[in-house]
């Protein structure tokens, strides 16, 4: 955990807290996180939630990676996750890792304008990226890490020759569809980030005091100090953590798969990684001057899939005049509750650019599965669940994939959502011609002004039709 705090407009580390969990451990041939895992999880959330206890929503951000990523059973852990920390957990995608990471270095190295490829090594997976400045150019995350490969090659404790050359092959495998694409971008440094690859940097600058940089033969060194040392229990390296012991066989192994795949020569190690990027974006969030990444990503894709602007503008408009009637009383009071509504109306359409038949099925696919930077696995969908169900019948799949807490919220912004579309129907530009919004829990009574609906015979069919589906969600829809 880091914590920092906003000085003109930049970001002062104040506190580190850091404790190996090792999640992904914990997770079996199923695919499920075993209890014990979940346990030290939980305890160390339970700790740090502590030290977050005064901080408010939108200042906080806790993210899951790779182990939450392919556990099959991460909705329960998740829920008691937030009971522990006090604040949501959020699982991001690999790619949307790769891209906190090169986010997180980019305040930590200097020579900011040369391209960079940099390399973290996480437990379940390793992100490796090339980018110059403050953008990445290419990003990928491979399914291997320090824990997983470990288990699989040192999972007898055992530390032998061979099995390093089996894993280091497992790794180079992973490795081989990308590497080619690499070469060719090329890069003029190289940075290493994270726990595992500041372990290695330490053990050989105990190795080789005034050492500066990590080389394939130093590597090759500790490979052969891990060896003489024949098991996993035997393992001692000054200065670094005992529990860091049983996953560094696997990490190293990672580490010289990447030197020979990619033909690196040396490696510079940052202390700015996922955490610090995870800070950095965060500030962009709370920024006024559109640094939000996420705002970027939405605007890419209207462009992308040829979304047409004018629709998408007058739908955003009357979603917000909506929320803003009811967001009070209807308590959709968390920061990002509007932000998904506009971002939900500005792609509502994002599916016709493959089909109009079944388009907003086409759109909330697209939502769920595609790489949106800045975007966490949650947010996406919510977003597929809200463009999914944004006309015609609503299906209530959907929402099965909410706990009982974030449903209700997801349920209202879809009904305003719906009803900014049903008022653009036309796509002409229109004034907004509610006039008044009365909620009795989930029955919406509707003011439209005298004569509106007399005049406009079409939208009260639509409105008509509006009551049938939403009574799906549990919600009535009245009109005056």
């Amino acid at each position: 955990m880091v914590v920092a705090q906003k000085l003109n407009g930049q970001l002062k580390i104040i506190d580190r807290l850091r404790e190996m969990v090792q999640l992904s451990a914990g997770l079996k041939k199923s695919q499920k996180l075993d209890k014990e895992a979940m346990a030290r999880a939980l305890a160390c959330l339970s700790r740090f939630g502590q030290r977050l206890s005064d901080m408010h929503a939108d200042s906080v951000r806790a993210i899951g990676t790779n182990a939450l990523r392919v556990a099959k059973n991460p909705q329960s852990f998740l829920r008691q996750a937030q009971a522990a920390l006090g604040h949501p957990v959020e699982i991001i995608s690999g790619i949307e890792e790769a891209r906190l990471v090169y986010q997180g270095t980019v305040y930590a190295i200097s020579r900011p304008q040369e391209k960079r490829i940099v390399v973290d090594i996480g437990g379940g997976s390793t992100e490796i990226i090339i980018g110059k400045g403050e953008k990445p150019v290419h990003m990928e995350s491979l399914f291997m890490g320090c824990v997983s490969l470990s288990e699989q090659y040192f999972d007898h404790e055992k530390i032998t020759d061979k099995a390093f050359t089996q894993a280091i092959m497992a790794a180079r495998q992973q490795l081989r569809p990308i590497a080619n694409k690499f070469r060719r971008i090329g890069w003029d440094i190289e940075i290493g980030t994270s726990g595992t690859i500041k372990s290695i940097a330490e053990i050989i600058e105990h190795n080789n005091p005034g050492a500066n940089l990590i080389t394939l033969r130093d590597l090759h060194d500790v490979r052969a100090q891990c060896v003489a040392m024949g098991d996993v229990k035997s393992l001692q390296f000054a200065g670094i953590k005992k529990e860091r012991m049983p996953v560094l066989p696997g990490g190293l192994a990672v580490l010289i798969a990447v030197f020979e795949g990619l033909g690196l020569e040396h490696m510079n190690f940052s202390d700015g990684a996922l955490r610090e990027g995870i800070l950095f974006d965060l500030l962009g969030r709370l920024q006024l001057d559109h640094k939000d990444v996420r705002v970027t990503t939405v605007s890419a894709l209207e462009s992308r899939y040829a979304i047409e602007q004018e629709q998408a503008s007058r739908v955003e408009k009357h979603a917000r005049k909506l929320f803003n009637m009811v967001s009070a009383e209807w308590q959709l009071d968390h920061p990002e509750h509007e932000n998904h509504l506009r971002w939900a109306a500005r792609l509502h359409e994002i599916g016709l650019d493959i089909a109009h038949s079944s388009y907003h099925r086409h759109g909330a696919y697209l939502m769920q599965h595609m790489d949106m930077p800045g975007f966490a696995k949650n947010e996406q969908y919510t977003l597929a669940c809200l463009i999914g169900c944004h006309r015609r019948k609503i299906r209530n799949i959907f929402f099965e994939g909410f706990d009982e807490h974030s449903v209700e919220p997801v349920k209202r912004l879809l009904v305003l959502l719906r009803l900014a579309v049903l008022l653009n129907r036309d796509r002409s530009q229109n004034d907004f011609p509610i006039k008044k919004i009365t909620l009795d829990k989930n029955k919406l009574t509707l003011n439209f002004g005298k004569h509106w609906l007399d005049n406009s015979p079409l939208t009260m069919i639509d409105l008509e039709q509006e009551n049938d589906y939403l009574q799906v969600l549990g919600f009535t829809l009245c009109f005056t």
